[in-house]
């Protein structure tokens, strides 16, 4: 297995027969290089920007495909200058011995032991791979421009997002700006949480484009709104976007030509269509390749490696399961239990520990009156909850109470496990009691304010002030998620909620194999 690779190619439809050979021997990045191709006119790029189809007709499993432009542009001058250093070289027989030498002598970044391999392709791939070229290329004039301009959100760059930049390269002669949205403008995506933060997300496009062809000059910055720098910059000349942002096009034309300015030229990119048979996914992914399907297939997985807690014993291993009220805890831990977990739920010791005669009764009595008692001298918990879900100082005098005693019957229970390896301790309170520190790792749910309110409105007949004001005595979910090492969300179907925890289980019986094999 090589980390980094550059197949050099003569065409996009020997590229998809050579890319099913060679996938599997590589580790992270694969560059491609077309061999300068002839061009009669070098201002007409339109035959030439079809060969970005190449991107959307890859079958990529965790393989970061990029091709370099400098053999479509015509720019290729005495360098090939890649970002990583690549260990292996393959061509096929389409590639003269002369090409290959000047390939192997133009590369600046080679590994010190790299090799030239010779791949045969595989002849009988799918033919009917549609490589015609877009009829969306044809609404524009095939002619270059100095100054172009595109936008979006750029988190974890697909092949979607590579086409689109990769277009505005090919287009552009001078200067290339792209706007990246801040995090001002995500907060109605979903999962917008683990958004990558802005700076990763400039850092990344930037890197991106300076490999595939450093000979542009690059302005990427954050952006505020939908217009960004579009709406003022006289020397922008065209913009590329995708086919369901072209509204927003035309917006910024109408605002550039009330600011006295020239309209954009506009260039609309087809939507690429997601093949979710090729991977583990929930019916409610979009049909679209999109950084929403990566999001949502991230639910499950390691966001955070767990450290180790040498504080507490290795076995059981303790995850700590947390999140907003209403965010499907316990359907989650329910889950846990079926494939094989212990599970604690930290509600529900807190509720007998208010029963008469046990140790919480009283001082919860002293503290907040004998008016939160019902006529069976019982602590009613709706009294009790109106008043301290509506006070944080009153809330903390409960915790203060509580916590601790909740937390030793934690202890007695966990120490008590002799016939499960996984134990579950699901508490809405273990970040804020800090009780993390009694876990192995952090697992966490989170779901949509919005939908917060509706199901604590349904299901605990609240109303919308007293279900925000519960919402709004608990961390916020970026706060959650800053502290997950799996993440869930049950916004979605039951069986996309199922999918999520197996990946999760699956994956937690790895490391848990492999910390007993180590004991």
């Amino acid at each position: 297995m090589t980390k980094t690779g550059l197949l050099i190619c003569s065409n996009p439809f020997r590229l998809l027969r050579i890319f099913p050979q060679i996938q599997c021997h590589v580790q992270n990045t694969l560059y491609v290089h077309f061999c300068p191709l002839p061009v009669l006119d070098k201002k007409a790029v339109r035959h030439r920007l079809t060969i970005i189809d190449a991107y959307k007709n890859l079958n990529i499993i965790n393989v970061d495909v990029r091709i370099l432009l400098c053999g479509l542009k015509g720019t290729l001058g005495s360098q090939i200058a890649t970002k990583r250093p690549v260990d292996v070289i393959f061509y096929d027989d389409h590639i003269k011995s002369e090409e290959l030498d000047s390939v192997v002598s133009s590369l600046s970044n080679k590994s010190p032991d790299f090799k030239t391999v010779f791949v045969q392709p595989n002849e009988d791939s799918d033919s009917s791979i549609d490589m015609k070229e877009n009829t969306q290329y044809n609404k524009v004039e095939s002619k270059l421009f100095e100054n172009v301009v595109l936008g979006g959100t750029f988190d974890r760059l697909h092949n979607g997002h590579k086409i689109l930049l990769s277009t505005a390269a090919l287009k552009c002669t001078k200067k290339l700006t792209v706007g990246v949205t801040d995090i001002i403008m995500l907060k109605s995506k979903k999962l917008w949480e683990i958004i990558e933060p802005c700076s990763t997300r400039i850092s990344n496009v930037e890197g991106f484009l300076k490999d595939i062809d450093p000979t542009l000059e690059y302005d990427v910055l954050p952006i505020y709104d939908i217009y960004g720098p579009t709406i003022h910059d006289p020397a922008f000349e065209m913009i590329i976007l995708s086919e369901e942002t072209m509204k927003g096009g035309e917006l910024i034309n109408e605002k550039r030509l009330n600011a006295g300015l020239q309209p954009l030229e506009i260039l609309p990119l087809p939507l690429l269509e997601e093949k979710k048979s090729t991977v583990d996914c929930c019916q409610e992914e979009e049909n679209k390749i999109s950084s929403s399907n990566y999001r949502m297939r991230l639910l499950g997985t390691v966001l955070k490696s767990p450290q180790p807690n040498t504080n507490i014993p290795a076995t059981p291993y303790v995850i700590g399961l947390t999140g907003g009220i209403a965010s499907g805890k316990s359907s989650i831990s329910n889950y846990l239990k079926e494939l094989g977990a212990y599970v604690i739920n930290a509600d529900t010791l807190a509720h007998g520990l208010y029963d008469i005669n046990q140790p919480a009764y009283q001082p919860i009595i002293d503290t907040f009156g004998s008016a939160i008692l019902n006529v069976n001298n019982e602590v009613d918990r709706k009294k009790l909850g109106a008043i301290v879900f509506t006070s944080k100082d009153k809330l903390d005098q409960l915790n203060q109470i509580m916590w601790p005693l909740i937390l030793q019957k934690i202890k007695i229970l966990i120490e008590s496990v002799k016939d499960h390896n996984i134990v579950v301790l699901e508490a809405a309170v273990l970040l804020t009691a800090n009780w993390q520190v009694h876990c192995h790792e952090i697992w966490v749910s989170i779901i949509p304010e919005v939908e917060a309110i509706k199901r604590l409105q349904e299901r605990n007949h609240l109303s919308e002030i007293d279900s925000r004001n519960r919402i709004n005595s608990q961390p916020l979910n970026s706060e959650y998620v800053k502290n997950a090492n799996v993440l869930f969300s049950t916004l979605w179907s039951y069986d996309c909620t199922r999918i999520q925890i197996r990946r999760a289980w699956n994956n937690l019986l790895i490391r848990v194999s492999k910390i007993h094999r180590f004991q």
